[in-house]
Order: C-alpha cells, then sequence, then structure tokens
C-alpha cells in the first residue's frame, strides 16, 4: 500500500514536474511572443512621434507660408519695394522665402534682388500643385539641398503668384534627430516609390542607398515582404516587417505623414536590440520558476491591491501640480491639443496672473503667498464647468481652457474671477489679476501653444491702472506684432544712420528763471521726417534687449556734446540720462559708463543716471551695489517716477541716490489736496535731511506749481517751463 502511494506519488510528482516543464515553456514562449509585440508597438509608437513631431513643424511653415501670402496679396505684383518689405520682415537666418508672378516668370527673394523674368521657371511652377511640399532639391540660389512648401496667390492686381519657403535638409535633420532606442536604432523619410528623401547619419545605416526596397532586395529577402510593404504603403497604413541585412536580421516600421506626396517614416533597429530585454527576462525566468509559482499568488493579491493607488500616484506626480492641485503645464497641452483636434470652435483660453505676486512674496512672506496660489487654484476649480482645463503654469501665471456658448459669456466669466479674487480670503491683504483671452475663432491658429501665446499677449496689453482687468486677443495685436518685426527689422540700421537722436528737457529753479539741468530723451526720426513714439518702441527694445545699445549710445552723444561745450568754456548743467533694468543685469555696465565718461573727460557730477522706481525695488541688494559703485565713478543716481507704484517715506531712506524725482501722481487735483500738500512736504523733508536733492516732473498746470511753495523743491520739470527741445535750443535758452 505504502510503495502503491508511493508509486503514485512520483508519476504525481514527475507529471508535476512535466507539466511545470512544459507550462514554464509555454509561458516562456509567451513572454517572448509579448515582449515582441510590444518593443514592435513601442518602435511604432516613436516612429508616430517622430513623424507627428516633423508634421508639426512643417504645418508651421504652412502657416509662416499662409501668412506670408496673405500678406503679398494685400499688393500689386508691380509695387516691388512693397513685396521686397514683405520678404525682409519674414527673412530668418534658417529658411528662405521666395515669390513668383506666374504672369511674368520674375523671381523676388530675401536673399537677392530682383531677378528677371524666367520663362522655364515658369512653366515649371505652373505645372506645380496648387499647394504642397517638394521633395529635397537642390537649390539653385543657396547650393544647398532643400526642402520646401509653397501655395499659389493672387496679387492685389489680381496677377497669378506662387511663394515657397524652403529650409536645407540638414536644418530638418538637426531639428529631428532621426535615431532612437538608446541610439541602436535610425530612421529614414521616403516616399511611396521608397526613394530614401532625408536619411539618418547613424553610423549603421547606409549613407549610399537611394531606394529602401534596394536595400531590402539586396541581402536576397523575400520577394513578398517588398510586395506586401509597397501594398501597405500605397493604402497608406502603418505597419511592421522583419528583414536580412548585412548578416542580421532588422525590424522597420513605417508611418504615413500627413504632409507631403506619400511620404513616409520608417524606422529600423537590430531585432537582437529588441530581444536583448526579453531574453534577459526569460533566462531569469527559467530559473526562478518554481519560485514565481510559489509567490505567483501573493504577488497577485498585493499587485491588485497597489496597482491602482500606484497608478494614481505616478499619475499626480506627472500631470498635477504639487501646491495647488491643477494640472501641470504638461498636461494641459495634451489635453488643451485633444480639445482642438476635435473642431470645437467656441473655446477660449484665458491666460491669468497675480498682480504684484513677487512684491508680495517678499513683504508677506513665501508662505503667505502659498496660501495666495492655492486661493487662486480654488477660485478657477468653483468657476469651472466638467469639459473645462486648468493648469497653473509656473509662479503666479495661471491657465484655464473653457468652452462658453455665447461670446458676450466671456466678460462675465472673467468679471466673476475678478470679484471673487478681489473678495479674497484676507479682507486687509486683497489682490488682483489680469487676464488674457484668446478665442480659437479669432486666433488663425488651430495648435495649443499659439493659441496660450495669443492669451499671453492680449494679456500683457491689460494696464495695471486700468480699470478693466481683462482683454481679448484681436486684430490690432497681429498688427503690432508686424509692426515690432519691422521695427527690429530697421533697428540697427536707424542706430547707423544716426536716425536716433535726442531732446533735453529742461529742469528749472522753482521760480522758472534758471535752468539747473537736463534729461536727455531719445527719439526715433525717420529719413522721411516721421517720428516713432518712444512709447511705440522703448517696451519692444527692452524686450529683444537692444535698449542696451541704444542707451549707451544716448549716453555717448550726451558726453560728447558736453564734451565740447567744455573746450568751448561754454556754460553746461548737469545732463541725466536713463539707464534701462536690462543695464543692470549685464556684466561691467558700470565699468564700461566709467570708461566713455573718463573717455570724453566729463567731471564727476555732471551726470545724472536715471533708474525708474520698479528697478529700485526689483533685487535691491545687488542693484543698491551698482548704485554704490556708479557714485564711486563720480555719477549722479536719480530715483525716477517715485511714488508711481510701491515707495514709501520708509523705502526712501534706503535708497542710495543722490536725487529723488516726485512722479506727477502727488500733484494730480484731488479732493484731499490739504493731506496731499502735507505728504509732499514731509517726503521733500526727509529727502532734505538725506542730503537728497528734489525734482517735481510732469507739472503743467499753475495749481501744481502752487503746492510746491515753501516745500523746498530744488527744481520742476514739466511743459508748465518748457517742452523738450532740441540741443541747439537747450544750450541757447541755457546761455540767456
Amino acid at each position: 500500500m505504502k510503495m502503491k502511494t508511493k508509486s503514485v506519488f512520483i508519476v504525481l510528482s514527475i507529471l508535476s514536474a512535466i507539466g511545470i516543464l512544459v507550462a514554464s515553456f509555454i509561458f516562456i514562449d509567451g513572454v517572448k511572443s509579448l515582449l515582441w509585440d510590444k518593443s514592435v508597438t513601442d518602435i511604432l509608437e516613436v516612429t508616430e512621434q517622430g513623424k507627428h513631431a516633423l508634421d508639426t513643424f512643417i504645418d508651421k511653415d504652412y502657416d509662416t507660408l499662409h501668412l506670408f501670402a496673405s500678406e503679398l496679396s494685400e499688393v500689386d505684383s508691380t509695387d516691388q519695394a512693397s513685396i521686397q518689405r514683405i520678404l525682409n520682415i519674414f527673412d530668418d537666418d534658417t529658411t528662405s522665402f521666395y515669390c513668383v508672378n506666374l504672369d511674368t516668370g520674375e523671381l523676388y527673394s530675401d536673399n537677392m534682388d530682383i531677378s528677371a523674368a524666367d520663362e522655364e521657371r515658369r512653366q515649371e511652377f505652373l505645372e506645380m500643385k496648387p499647394s504642397g511640399i517638394r521633395e529635397p532639391f537642390y537649390d539653385g540660389y543657396t547650393g544647398v539641398r532643400s526642402i520646401g512648401v509653397y501655395e499659389q496667390f493672387t496679387f492685389a492686381d489680381g496677377t497669378h503668384g506662387l511663394v515657397q519657403k524652403t529650409r536645407s535638409v540638414k536644418s530638418i535633420r538637426d531639428h529631428f534627430t532621426l535615431s532612437f532606442y538608446n541610439n541602436t536604432g535610425f530612421s529614414y523619410i521616403i516616399n511611396l516609390d521608397g526613394d530614401v528623401l532625408i536619411r539618418s547619419l547613424h553610423k549603421n545605416s547606409n549613407r549610399t542607398i537611394q531606394n529602401l526596397f534596394d536595400m531590402i532586395n539586396m541581402e536576397g529577402n523575400n520577394e513578398a515582404l517588398s510586395s506586401e510593404v509597397k501594398e501597405q504603403l500605397s493604402l497608406k497604413r502603418s505597419g511592421a516587417a522583419q528583414f536580412f541585412y548585412k548578416g542580421e536580421n532588422y525590424i522597420f516600421t513605417y508611418v504615413p505623414m500627413e504632409n507631403g506626396d506619400d511620404w513616409y517614416v520608417v524606422s529600423i533597429i537590430p531585432s537582437q536590440v529588441v530581444m536583448k530585454q526579453a531574453n534577459t527576462i526569460i533566462d531569469r525566468t527559467m530559473r526562478l520558476c518554481i519560485f514565481i509559482m510559489i509567490c505567483l499568488a501573493v504577488l497577485g493579491y498585493f499587485y491588485h491591491q497597489n496597482s491602482a493607488k500606484h497608478k494614481k500616484k505616478i499619475e499626480k506626480l506627472a500631470f498635477y501640480d504639487q501646491l495647488t492641485g491643477l494640472y501641470r503645464y504638461e498636461k494641459f497641452l495634451i489635453d488643451g491639443e485633444a480639445r482642438l483636434s476635435s473642431g470645437d470652435m467656441d473655446i477660449a483660453v484665458l491666460y491669468i496672473d497675480i498682480l504684484g505676486f513677487k512684491l508680495l512674496n517678499d513683504i508677506e512672506g513665501y508662505n503667505y503667498g502659498d496660501t495666495v496660489l492655492k486661493y487662486m487654484a480654488d477660485v478657477l476649480r468653483q468657476i469651472s464647468h466638467s469639459k473645462d482645463i486648468s493648469c497653473r503654469i509656473s509662479g503666479d501665471d495661471f491657465l484655464l481652457m473653457i468652452e462658453y456658448k455665447k461670446r458676450e459669456d466671456i466678460p462675465k466669466l472673467c468679471q466673476n474671477i475678478i470679484n471673487q479674487v478681489e473678495s479674497g480670503f484676507d479682507q486687509e491683504k486683497k489682490f488682483k489679476v489680469r487676464i488674457g483671452i484668446c478665442l480659437v475663432e479669432d486666433a488663425r491658429e488651430t495648435n495649443i501653444n499659439g493659441i496660450i501665446d495669443r492669451a499671453k499677449m492680449a494679456q500683457t496689453r491689460v494696464k495695471e491702472d486700468s480699470s478693466i482687468s481683462y482683454q481679448f486677443y484681436n486684430k490690432t495685436m497681429r498688427e503690432a506684432l508686424l509692426r515690432d518685426a519691422q521695427m527690429e527689422q530697421s533697428m540697427m540700421q536707424a542706430l547707423d544712420n544716426g536716425e536716433f537722436i535726442y531732446m533735453i528737457q529742461p529742469k528749472y529753479s522753482l521760480d522758472g528763471t534758471r535752468i539747473l539741468g537736463g534729461e536727455a530723451l531719445v527719439r526715433w526720426q525717420k529719413p522721411d521726417g516721421q517720428f516713432i513714439s518712444p512709447g511705440e518702441f522703448i517696451p519692444l527694445f527692452e524686450r529683444n534687449g537692444f535698449i542696451r545699445q541704444l542707451d549707451e549710445y544716448v549716453f555717448m552723444k550726451v558726453c560728447e556734446d558736453l564734451h565740447n561745450r567744455i573746450q568751448k568754456k561754454q556754460k553746461i548743467v548737469p545732463i541725466s540720462v536713463n539707464v534701462s533694468r536690462v543695464h543692470l543685469y549685464s556684466e561691467n555696465f558700470a565699468e564700461r559708463y566709467n570708461t566713455i565718461k573718463n573717455m570724453y573727460e566729463i567731471p564727476d557730477n555732471l551726470i545724472e543716471l536715471e533708474l525708474t522706481e520698479s528697478i529700485l525695488l526689483e533685487n535691491t541688494k545687488e542693484i543698491f551695489g551698482i548704485l554704490e559703485q556708479l557714485k564711486k565713478y563720480g555719477f549722479l543716481c536719480s530715483n525716477d517716477d517715485f511714488g508711481s507704484g510701491y515707495s514709501s517715506l520708509n523705502t526712501l531712506k534706503d535708497l542710495p541716490v543722490d536725487i529723488v524725482k516726485l512722479d506727477k501722481v502727488f500733484f494730480d487735483q484731488s479732493d484731499h489736496q490739504d493731506r496731499k500738500i502735507v505728504i509732499l512736504k514731509s517726503m521733500i523733508d526727509m529727502a532734505k535731511q538725506l542730503y537728497m536733492k528734489v525734482v517735481a516732473e510732469g507739472i503743467e498746470e499753475d495749481e501744481q506749481l502752487e503746492m510746491l511753495k515753501n516745500t523746498g523743491c530744488d527744481m520742476v520739470q514739466g511743459f508748465i517751463y518748457s517742452k523738450p527741445c532740441v540741443i541747439d535750443d537747450f544750450y541757447q535758452h541755457l546761455e540767456k
């Protein structure tokens, strides 16, 4: 009986062992198959991502080309100057723009003069489709292999034309690496016939092959493989196949592009690279098979319990802002792009920021600032509906994508946000927001990044002192973009041509009998006599950094004029010049200005550098150090616009300046004139005790001048005594 039981046990054990062994092989084979499928799917996804990135890149070229054609359609075909001006606006370092008159064959380019009519070229362009993308070709004008998008249009006078934007194949390759999977795989861009349009520079890629099917057939692969792939390409399908090349098996995946005439992205990778991970897992599986079977039930239980929790945790870390609980910017882009792809036009994006948030952090502390951000997030959650998307970009900037029924609903929604924010969680420390709005229907843009950029542009147009704290993106802003582009295009040439001049507004004694100083104010005078307002070009130059060169140019001109008058022993007074915040973040700013001052032999305390109040309060420790250095070099330093923002008697005592310029806000007429005069006298008295001189700027009326009597104010600057005048007139007044 025992022997029988033992035999049964042995048989069962053997059968169990065989069963485990068979199950193991089945399991291993299944793992291998699953990993293979997963790897192929991953490569397809990588190829799809590369295709999407390239399509998006080409779409942006189309968008720029559409705008280019739109601008040209508003001018006559004979208006060569306007055509060349538009070409110059769109010119950049990486692309070339061409415009062809299809009736005459004349060619216009951003890097050459207008070419003579060419009938052969005209016929070539006439045979092209109304719009599309050209396969790589050797550009006869740039001498490089290029890709170009083109479209036909009509000039304002009815003449047919064609525009083309080209960029080098190398620049495409530089933007899209065409290597992946830890640099073991590489990609080609091919057409329907298999011709290689753009090739990878990967060491394993064939750099001489001209056709993908030649590479497949040269190793004696099954002809059915080529036929099957060609059929899939003709049907514009994605797929994968395996072929033999250079002594080993390769996987290649293919994905059709949306742009181009039947273009495809093809990714190629050695099979052994794909299966390396699978083989490692199989080896470990065989050795640990018994242990895995014993622990399988336990692991399964824990996996079931923890997988959902772990997934939520990962998702929260990846897509949610840890402070506010709103989406992160990356998640907003993904979901926002999906909403736009649905084709729904009744969508608006709101760009929201908190006014004075940095100062709030500095005064109240970062914990209080975090509380403000959380409250802002709660407001957005409260006003949002189920389909709306909100996120915190960074700092105090927020985004909200909403769906609306009527255009009139948007201002109501914005006002609701503003009211909730201003009612606030802290009645003693209220804060405000400003909101930029971009409606998809107004944007001429279906890309989420473009919509956000336009919403931010609208947000920057909201003035801090405006009664309306929101602004829609509109046609005027688009025109401002073109206007800025024109000014940026011509600013360097204008500086070289001397189009930037400076005028001087005198600073008078209180009774108006003596000129005690002057302020240099830059103006842009075009060759045709037209003046461009400083309010138009100064903000642009501050954004693009050109203000540094312009400020230094004005400073040198002031020094040059003072030097000439000193040499002639003519009368002089201190002249102030403005300094932009850009200078304070550049190396050797103080040393550079001191070198120029010494070069023109300007005595100490004859040049005054004006810095606005907002600059002085921005980064006090670093900026105060620069001011001390400037004073050591013999410059006078003044605080311009004092009182326009957050200045107070308390901040006055800390400012290392020689002169305080009181903002015109002190002299505005109000119902509390007596109180204003008391404050004004206190401000001036304190400045005097700190050995500072006081200038009242923006004085235009007798009532304002009356307020300054018996205050001890040193100088008055304003229209009541003089407008800014040309240099000769200023010094003539000074001589009198």
